[in-house]
């Protein structure tokens, strides 16, 4: 199963991402800090939506960026449940 990693609403209709905090391959858990963006000159923070590992990076540092693009992707492990 996938998570998105999406730009939540922060007040403005565009942001730019300033740095990611994870590599692709990498564990990431619930509520890690992933990314930052900068919205007119405040950063805010981008968590994982869930634990797994970030399989894919689908923004990079300088993008411009609207709310509700897809930043990433985490790779769920099925529970089997």
């Amino acid at each position: 199963m996938q998570a998105t990693i999406i730009l939540p609403e922060l007040g403005a209709a565009a942001a730019v991402l300033s740095v990611w905090f994870a590599d692709a391959g990498d564990v990431v858990y619930e509520g890690d800090r992933l990314v930052e963006v900068l919205v007119r000159g405040a950063t805010f923070d981008v968590s994982a939506p869930a634990t797994g590992r970030l399989a894919e990076k689908r923004a990079w540092p300088n993008d411009s960026l609207q709310t509700g693009q897809v930043l990433g992707v985490v790779e769920v492990e099925d529970s089997g449940n």
